[in-house]
This record gives structure tokens, sequence and C-alpha cells, in this order.
């Protein structure tokens, strides 16, 4: 057992995981950084050009529960390298973009294929592989999040020695040559694929009666319902963040150069607000210990006060706000979102999850694809991002209100509450 310890193929997963997470993500959240680059060579509003985004999501919520159930009757592996093949081509799209539905084209595939290679494959595979530490785990893969959006740093520079339709071919390469490979060849479903179990580094460390145990069986009516209260409420509290976290993630750098700052400073505080999202989802864990939805709560005060902070923000405040407000709503989605997705593990593991989980990813891109366009068509009809991001207030509200809601609700026969 020392040597399995050591050597645990879990760990293996992990990083295979954290490496196309981080890069998919990275890739897709270059709009920002190309926002301004591609409107403005093109001659698109800044609506028009934000709709990719969300039209993508919209793609992205389609093809959810459907990777969902091939993960569950293929496997994640191979729905996982599917999305990677059709995420590196989209790039291909973005080198030879001429008009504005080429762009919406490219979004459609970069989020099609984000969706079968990254949060549905994530949850089930990480949750095979840990159970007691299951905290533990989606917040080490969780922190690809924020890393993901450090590395945007980068991006203006590369737009600047390469140009941008050069840079979309560059991360086309980088996603089929070197991604690609490492998930088909290293990516395992199951510890029983490797000859172990779960928790293998953990099992002598826990009582006996805490050890991890194969989720019990259910019957094809049970697994698949999604119909109840416990789910309906998970839903009112996850979603709405959707929107928030889409809506910063193509609005932030616009925003930051319309208050005065540079596109290298802006690309700066979108790095810090990745950033923190690293730091909270290190702490996220907390959440085993803590419970989820104290955890949960504590992002949704720092996300209420960030989004007041970043909309009352004028040219001329002290840019130390500007710079709270986005450390707070960093912290804010990195505690939120893999805290999010324990409590949807905590509910409704075992068979069928994949269905589970893809449900939940469809609706958490549907309600984020509203982000990015209401938001660039509130600045457009204000000419200001004031009303546009208290938006995202609201939405920070409704995921604490929901998750209150939730904690009230017991689990099913699966297990005891978690909250």
């Amino acid at each position: 057992m020392r040597d399995e310890s050591r050597l645990w193929y879990g760990w293996v997963v992990l990083a295979v995981v954290f490496l196309v997470m981080i890069t998919l993500i990275a890739f897709r959240a270059t709009i920002g950084p190309f926002f301004k680059e591609i409107s403005g060579e093109l001659g698109w509003s800044r609506g028009a050009t934000a709709a990719a985004f969300s039209i993508g999501m919209v793609a992205q919520a389609i093809v959810s529960p459907l990777a969902g159930i091939l993960s569950d009757r293929w496997s994640i592996r191979a729905s996982m390298s599917a999305g990677v093949v059709v995420f590196g081509l989209s790039l291909l799209i973005g080198s030879q973009i001429s008009s504005l539905w080429h762009f919406y084209l490219m979004y459609v595939g970069l989020c099609a294929g984000f969706a079968a290679s990254t949060w549905i494959a994530q949850v089930p595979t990480l949750s095979n592989w840990f159970v007691k530490k299951r905290g533990l785990a989606l917040g080490i893969s969780n922190t690809c999040q924020g890393g993901a959006f450090c590395l945007n740093i980068a991006t203006p520079y590369l737009i600047s020695a390469l140009g941008w339709r050069m840079s979309y071919l560059a991360l086309a390469g980088v996603t089929l040559l070197i991604v690609l490979p490492v998930c088909i060849i290293f990516h395992r479903d199951h510890p029983s694929d490797k000859g172990t179990i779960a928790d293998a580094p953990f099992v002598l460390e826990l009582p006996e009666e805490q050890t991890p145990k194969p989720a019990p069986s259910s019957s094809d009516d049970e697994r698949v319902s999604l119909f109840n209260l416990p789910f309906f409420f998970f839903m009112g509290s996850f979603l709405p963040m959707a929107y928030t976290f889409a809506g910063m993630l193509v609005h932030l750098v616009p925003h930051a150069t319309d208050q005065g700052f540079s596109l290298e400073t802006a690309s700066v505080l979108f790095a810090i607000w990745g950033l923190c999202q690293v730091g909270a989802n290190l702490i996220s864990p907390v959440s085993d210990r803590l419970g989820r939805v104290p955890t949960y709560l504590i992002g949704v005060a720092l996300g209420i006060a960030s989004a007041l902070v970043l909309a009352n923000y004028e040219q001329g405040d002290p840019q130390t706000r500007f710079y709270l407000g986005t450390i707070a709503n960093g912290l804010a989605l990195g505690l939120m979102r893999p805290t999010g997705s324990a409590i949807l593990a905590d509910y409704f593991e075992g068979p069928g999850f994949g269905r589970v989980n893809g449900v939940a990813m469809m609706g958490f891109a549907l309600w984020g694809s509203a982000g990015p366009w209401t938001t660039g068509f509130l600045f457009d009809l204000h000419g200001s991002y004031l009303w546009g991001l208290s938006a995202f207030a609201l939405m920070f509200f409704l995921c604490g209100l929901f998750v209150v809601l939730l904690g009230w609700v017991k689990r099913d026969k699966r297990g005891a509450s978690p909250a």
C-alpha cells in the first residue's frame, strides 16, 4: 500500500484533467484580449462581438447532456478526446475569420468541444477516483480555471508578435499536437482500469467505517430522475453564477480599458482575477470540514460586494478600488465553482451521474450564455457597464438564496445531507 500511495495513478489522472482543462479554459478565454483587436479591425459592435461567446454557450448547453450520456455509455476518455479534437479544429477557423458568422461558428465549435472535455469529464472522473477527498481533488483541478486566466497575460504579447490570425493557429497547434495525445494516452475513467481503488493513498488514514465504498445501485428510473426539489434548488444556486462568470470573462478587460487601464494592465487584472480563483480553489476543500453551504455563502458575500464595486467604478476613482473588486470577484467564483461541483456529486453520485452532470452543465451554459450578450447590450444601450455589472450582484444573491434552501433539504437514500 505504501508503494501505491507514492505511485497511485489517481494523481496522473488528476494531472491529465488539469492539463486539458487549463488549456481549453485559457484558449477559450482569450476572447477578452482578442475582443477589441478583432472588432476594431472588422468593424463590429461590442454587443455583436460579445454575442459570439453567448451563442457558443448555447451550443455548449446543447452538447453538454449529449456528452454526459456518451460518457456514461461510451467512456469519459473517448468523449473528452473527441471534445479536444473539435476544440482544436475550431481554433483553426479563427485564423481564417473574415465575417461575423465565422467568429460565431468558431465559438460554437470551441464551446461544444469545451463542453465534452472539461466540466462534463472532470466531475465524474475525479468523483470516481476520489471519494473522501473529493473536495480536495475538485479544488486542485479547479485551480486550472484561475491558472488559465493567468496564462492570458501573455496573449497581448502573442498577438503583438504574430497577429491575431496566426495566434489562433498557434493555439490550435498546442491543442492538437500536445494536449490531445496526453489525453488519449494517460486518461483513465475508473481506478479499476489500473487495478487500484478510489482514495487508495488515503485508505489507511481513515477509520474502517469511513473507507470509500461503491455507490449503491439504483434502478434506471431513480438514476435518471431529475424532477425533484434538491435538483431544482441546486440549479437555482449554481446557474446564476454562470451568468456572472461568463460576463466577467468577456467584459473585464474591455471594462478596464474603458476606465483608462492599458490593454497590458487590463490583462494583468485578468490574470489577478484568475490567480484569486486559484487561491480560492485551493482553499475550497475547507468545505469538506466546514460544510458545503457555509463555504458557498462566503463566496456569495464576496461576489455581491465585488459586483457593486466594479459596477460603480468610474475613471478617476482610485485604481485600488478596481483591483479590490477584481480580487473579490475572483475569490468568490473560486470558492463557489468547486464547492458547487462537490454539492452536485454529494447529492447525485452513483449510476447515471454523467446524465445528471450533463444536464447541470447544460443549464450552466444556457444561463451563462446570457451574461456576455446582455452585459454588452446594456453597455451599448447606456454607454457604460453600470447596469450590466450591477446585474451580477443580483445573480450572486440568487445563488445564496437557493443554496440556503438546498441546505434545508435532505439527500435521497444515497446518503445524509452534506450541508
